[in-house]
């Protein structure tokens, strides 16, 4: 079973967030981005402001997804930012796209509207991690997961990302094997999942790494985070190692590599 592709794949820069000292674009607090006038409340739509009259327009900032005030001048900044950001979805994220637009349109039918580029993308790794699970494949079942956690990653859907990393991390922890049959006799000699196969990808615990230290968790509620994702699968998945017990393992894993993913970063 070969992941080394997945493991190798780093993001080639980090979305801003509110933790740099980038200045971004549009005020996130109710004051008008002309003025500066503090409203009565975070408008929802473009409206005029009461002091100057001119029109505030309401949009949200793919940075870190923060809804925004902006001027109309700074419209054409923000769109371009989107389209910047999904040029470089598609590049990091690669779909053939027949299947792009087929799911495009059953989800289009789904829900009544267009659907969002994530929806679509988040769609199709749904389906792909369902094919895994009905054909015993659950290295490639462990694979999709990471995508869809480097995707919300990518997305800077940060806390998200971690919650889906930490169950990559427990998947991986349980020794996934892809012994791709249900035969009960096959499963003694290859079972789904081995402790032997037990590895945590480096470049996992730096993306782990990475999101505690940006949001200053403690390793409390790491461990709280680990806990909650590993029991949703447990007992579905019928993995060999209690949550309880893989958080004694990872924990090592984590925070032994923390320093020497600070220096080497």
């Amino acid at each position: 079973m070969s992941w080394t592709s997945t493991f190798k794949k780093i993001f080639s820069s980090k979305p801003s967030s509110s933790n740099s000292s980038h200045t971004e674009i549009g005020n996130v607090d109710p004051f008008c981005p002309y003025c500066d006038i503090e409203l009565d409340k975070m408008p929802g739509r473009k409206k005029k402001c009461p002091s100057c009259g001119k029109f505030i327009y309401v949009r949200t900032r793919p940075s870190d997804r923060q809804k925004i005030l902006i001027r109309e001048d700074q419209i054409e900044t923000i769109e371009t930012q989107w389209a910047k950001l999904l040029d470089n979805t598609r590049k990091q994220f690669p779909i053939e796209q027949d299947v792009f637009e087929a799911e495009k349109e059953e989800l289009r039918k789904k829900f009544g509207c267009e659907p969002s580029e994530h929806d679509i993308r988040w769609s199709i790794l749904n389906k792909e991690l369902l094919i895994n699970a009905q054909e015993f494949k659950w290295g490639l079942y462990r694979n999709t997961r990471l995508s869809m956690g480097n995707l919300l990653k990518f997305e800077s859907k940060d806390l998200q990302a971690l919650d889906t990393y930490l169950e990559v991390c427990y998947i991986d922890i349980n020794g996934p094997f892809n012994c791709g049959t249900r035969n009960p006799d096959l499963l003694k000699r290859y079972p789904p999942f081995d402790q032997k196969w037990s590895f945590i990808a480096p470049a996992v615990i730096g993306y782990i790494v990475e999101i505690i230290d940006d949001y200053h968790l403690s390793q409390k509620q790491v461990a709280q985070r680990f806990v909650n994702a590993a029991e949703k699968i447990f007992k579905s998945l019928d993995l060999p190692v209690a949550p309880n017990h893989a958080w004694e393992t990872f924990k090592v894993s984590i925070y032994g590599s923390q320093e020497k993913y600070r220096l080497n970063n």
